[in-house]
């Protein structure tokens, strides 16, 4: 038996998003891939019909518009009714400045797609599989920043705003069966951040040096933890937000931490 029914990815086109809907797909859903690029929405739902999926398509969606997130939302409902799941994982991310030199259009954009976006998909979702009364799980997409203060300072707010999002949501929606939880990837090694490894532009080594594991998490890492956090397996689990991230957040401190108060060995 499926884990998981249906399933909407938004966000569903690359990366993260695409491990997902292959993810769910694996586990017998029915599954809806919705992003903004036709050409690779229509390859990840073709990779996912070829695992076997009862049915796979690709729905175009601009999250920045919520006319079109409505629209997506009665596309998905005409095909498969109201899902099970619903995916909230597409954003844009941003390079590393200070507060005082954040351009204000940037940061509005930030804003419009990285958290308004999902307070959006999880509105005209929430209302359709309210209204269908059969419960089902909501999952958004975090990050580190939900939890540290990176120096990203359009993306660190906003991503702390899905955090807190997903625990309101979840306290809302419980009592209509609908789950709604977050998991925070780490770094992954998606074909951005490879792209930047190639150029040089970023240190492999340093990068895992940062995690407790020392190593990246692969976007399938993050897809289990989705199918997990959305299956029955997670059945009294809600408003939290999972850190997928290789031990990223318990090493920062404890690095930093043992530079100034270094562990002597005992005398023999």
């Amino acid at each position: 038996m499926a884990e998981i029914a249906s399933a909407v990815v938004i966000g569903g086109t690359s990366g993260i998003g695409r491990a997902i809907a292959l993810r769910f797909a694996q586990a017998g859903a029915q599954v809806v891939v919705a992003g903004r690029d036709a050409a690779r929405g229509d390859a990840v739902a073709g990779e996912c019909a070829a695992t076997g999926a009862p049915l796979a398509r690709f729905i175009a969606v601009d999250v920045a518009d919520p006319q079109s997130l409505e629209s997506l939302a009665a596309q998905t409902d005409a095909a498969i009714g109201a899902p099970q799941v619903v995916v909230n994982c597409a954003g844009i991310l941003q390079s590393g400045k200070h507060v005082l030199d954040q351009d204000l259009d940037e940061d509005e954009r930030m804003w419009r797609i990285n958290y308004r976006g999902t307070l959006v998909g999880c509105q005209v979702f929430g209302r359709l599989m309210q209204r269908a009364g059969r419960g089902g799980a909501i999952l958004n997409v975090g990050s580190l920043a939900s939890f540290a203060p990176l120096s990203l300072p359009s993306y660190t707010p906003g991503k702390q705003a899905v955090q807190a999002l997903t625990g309101i949501l979840a306290a809302e929606l419980g009592p209509h069966g609908i789950r709604v939880n977050a998991v925070a990837p780490g770094y992954t090694l998606s074909d951005g951040l490879k792209a930047r490894i190639a150029a040089g532009e970023r240190d492999p080594q340093a990068i895992k040096d940062t995690t407790a594991l020392r190593k990246f998490v692969a976007p399938e890492d993050v897809a289990e933890a989705a199918l997990f956090l959305c299956s029955d397996r997670a059945a009294s689990i809600t408003g939290v937000t999972l850190p997928v991230d290789a031990g990223w957040l318990v090493q920062a401190p404890y690095a930093h931490y043992l530079r100034g108060n270094p562990i002597r060995q005992a005398a023999p």
